[in-house]
């Protein structure tokens, strides 16, 4: 029994291929035997699932160890995203949710056709003003039911679950219908009379009989990993689509609550995770999901789906990266004349002595140590009490211990105090890593002149293309989207900010705007 052929264990463990690629693997056009040899070990290793195909057929998986180690390995990955995830929506919710909902979102647009545009997704994401629009409701409503099972712990998943998932992606919480109650067309019925037909979609009346075995081993299975829980989930119910509307956007979540239910913390952060993305029309047609249509083999459609979550997964961190160090390489640009005039004069003045805020001992700047002839008595050091008049500049914890203070008896204020200081730029991400179309853009810049006439083309332009919330823009960037000169620049980005579009402050030595979420103002 454990002596196998090294073939069978090749094509089983290190890649689970078919009948017809061992063919070309072998280079051979008769290979029955060889054949045999694989499909005996896999047999061996053989878990029947309780569930059917439509047409009555026991689906299985085969649970070599080697398979097993993999998806285990890969579940770790998993698992520390997940965790990841929500250890940073602790942090920033808005900003992480954005980061990693953002393709998610788009592509359940697509599978519901909703034809939600990607601007009125960010827009969605961003909250900065309520949707109507009922064909975006897929869209919508789906963000929604995300964060609401992102805030408890895993359901149980079956038909309570679904229920439950449906109403919210119907916005109803009065549930009218279930399961559908007539086939979307009469394809189905025709099939009936064919032998072994690959059907398209389950009849109305066999959908309670196929899914409710399903659901009672997706509860109590433990014999499979997590994750091949959650991908038989989005193929089978993909395959029976029990209702009439919303069937992708269901499967989707039943993958991730399956998942969830799976593991011991029955932890909801796997609802980051882009589930949706595999349930693409490639996915679909590739050749392991045709291969479990046609031989109950789940095996085949598991190992693709891994191999093909692997690169999601890496996209998804990879945006979670990008949201944590973005605001400091927008830090990074030339500096503005005015910038460099500022840096100058603020590391050429003389330090000044400071004292701290809890009386201690005067910390002073040293100065050059000249040495005392002999005949010479050192100099009485001045007393802090002789000018009273005078008093000394008190340093605060903002204030760097190179920077010069200003005395507290200077009797002029510069302009650059009254922008408030920014000490520090917390980690932010943008609403999304694509830039916005052509025609996204144009549209945005004619509202923006449509409700506040003040504005002028290219400030309104500039706007549109640079309002990303948690982004710092600069004046030299306007400069050079715009093509002006560097004063006319300064009091346009001055301009947008007393209008509210942006806040105005101070990091460092250089003068930086954030859109301050009042676009809307003038409307």
């Amino acid at each position: 029994m454990n002596n196998h052929s090294p073939l069978a264990v090749k094509f089983t463990d290190e890649n689970y291929l078919t009948k017809a690629e061992v063919g070309k693997q072998l280079h051979m056009l008769t290979f029955d035997s060889y054949w045999e040899e694989v499909t005996s070990y896999r047999e061996e290793h053989r878990l029947v699932l309780p569930f059917r195909t439509i047409s009555g057929s026991a689906y299985y998986f085969t649970a070599t160890e080697a398979i097993l180690a993999k998806l285990d390995l890969f579940e770790k990955h998993l698992n520390q995203f997940a965790l990841r995830a929500t250890n940073l929506a602790l942090e920033q919710s808005k900003e992480t949710k954005t980061a990693l909902f953002f393709p998610i979102l788009k592509q359940i647009s697509e599978l519901e056709k909703s034809n939600t545009k990607e601007l009125t997704i960010k827009v969605i994401l961003s909250g900065a003003e309520a949707d109507t629009n009922e064909n975006h409701s897929p869209v919508r409503l789906y963000l929604q039911t995300l964060n609401y099972y992102l805030d408890r712990s895993a359901d149980r998943p079956d038909s309570s679950f679904l229920g439950s998932a449906l109403s919210r992606l119907y916005g109803n919480d009065d549930l009218m219908e279930f399961y559908r109650f007539k086939d979307f067309d009469n394809r189905v019925a025709r099939l009936a009379y064919v032998l072994n037909p690959d059907y398209p979609y389950a009849p109305y009346q066999e959908i309670e009989t196929l899914m409710d075995p399903f659901y009672d081993w997706l509860s109590t299975d433990t014999n499979l990993p997590p994750f091949a829980h959650a991908i038989i989930a989005l193929f089978y119910m993909d395959y029976v689509k029990p209702f009439w509307e919303r069937n992708s956007s269901m499967a989707a979540l039943l993958a991730k609550d399956a998942y969830a239910w799976a593991t011991k913390e029955k932890s909801n952060g796997i609802f980051y995770a882009p589930f949706e993305l595999l349930l693409s029309p490639d996915f679909a047609e590739s050749d392991a999901y045709r291969e479990t249509k046609r031989t109950c083999d789940a095996t085949y459609l598991v190992l693709e789906a891994l191999n093909r979550f692997g690169p999601l997964l890496d996209n998804a961190n990879r945006s979670l990266d990008a949201m944590r160090i973005k605001p400091y390489q927008d830090d990074f640009h030339q500096l503005s004349p005015e910038e460099e005039r500022l840096a100058e004069s603020k590391f050429s003045e003389p330090k000044q002595m400071t004292l701290p805020l809890d009386n201690a001992t005067p910390i002073a700047t040293p100065e050059p140590k000249v040495e005392a002839s002999p005949s010479q008595k050192p100099a009485e050091p001045s007393s802090l009490s002789s000018s009273p008049s005078t008093p000394l500049p008190v340093s605060t914890p903002l204030q760097a211990e190179n920077e010069p203070v200003t005395p507290l008896s200077s009797p002029t204020v510069s302009s650059v105090d009254t922008v408030p200081v920014l000490s520090s730029i917390e980690p932010v991400t943008p609403i999304s890593g694509e830039e916005l179309t052509k025609s996204e853009i144009k549209d945005y810049v004619r509202y923006l002149l449509e409700t506040n006439p003040s504005l002028n083309k290219k400030q309104a332009s500039f706007y549109a293309s640079h309002c990303t919330n948690g982004r710092y823009y600069t004046i030299q960037q306007y400069k050079a989207f715009t093509k002006c000169v560097y004063e006319t620049a300064r009091t346009s980005m001055d301009k947008l900010a007393e209008e509210g579009y942006y806040k105005k402050l101070q990091f460092k030595n250089k003068f930086v705007y954030t859109p301050s979420g009042k676009e809307n103002k003038h409307s």
